[in-house]
């Protein structure tokens, strides 16, 4: 298999991302990347439009961290029976076009989705890690929206909202039948689990702690 060349899998990955809803970014508390001491921001390929808590209109660079999947949901552009071409970037990929992107003021976030590749761990596992490098090493002040995979651990969820402005898991079929028929290797009861763990996980961080009596951050 041939090579792909970071442009290249950016066209195709910013495509294949145009099918996950990126939704408006409420309820995040807004960073100020100027106080964090963190680099600049503002507005091609794999860019898209969102709005801020304060209703501002904000440019977030959208792609998947790969299109390759387990899973063939018949709905699913990305199935592993589709026909498409396939791509994956690296942790560094991502961290690496972020930056640059955020650099040049073309974008003020980062919206990442993935097909599921080995198992939801590994794949998520490597979304928390593009996330923990953008706020941790390169001091990224911007917005972070990370679509998370529901049959993840509960302990990687965690850490990407230690991270991210936005978590939001994909319910995929609004019925069990549906769910059933479409996506048979999908478990709809773990769907909801993990929605349902993250919901607690954010009730639980918005109480103030008793030593500072702030909330601890998490992502809405």
């Amino acid at each position: 298999m041939a090579v792909l060349s970071v442009r290249e899998k950016l066209a195709i990955l910013s495509d294949a991302a145009k099918y996950d809803a990126s939704c408006a970014s409420s309820g995040s508390a807004k960073r100020d990347s100027l106080r964090s001491g963190g680099i600049g921001s503002t507005e091609g390929s794999g860019i898209c439009h969102s709005y801020a808590p304060d209703g501002r209109c904000i440019s977030l660079l959208k792609i998947l961290l790969t299109n390759f999947c387990i899973y063939d949901c018949s709905y699913c552009i990305n199935r592993s029976s589709s026909n498409v071409r396939r791509a994956r970037f690296s942790v560094d990929e991502v961290v690496k076009l972020t930056m640059d992107f955020y650099r040049r003021n073309y974008i003020e976030g980062l919206f990442l989705s993935s097909g599921v590749i080995r198992s939801p761990d590994e794949t998520m596992g490597e979304m928390v890690e593009v996330a923990r490098r953008l706020r941790i090493e390169e001091k990224f002040g911007g917005y972070i929206h990370l679509k998370t995979i529901p049959e993840a651990s509960a302990e990687l969820i965690e850490k990407a909202g230690l991270y991210a402005d936005r978590l939001s898991i994909n319910v995929e079929l609004p019925t069990d039948e549906g769910v059933k028929k479409l996506a048979p290797e999908k478990k709809p009861e773990t769907i909801r689990l993990s929605m349902a763990k993250l919901r607690r996980k954010i009730e639980e961080k918005a109480e103030p702690t008793l030593q500072s009596r702030r909330r601890e951050r998490f992502a809405p």
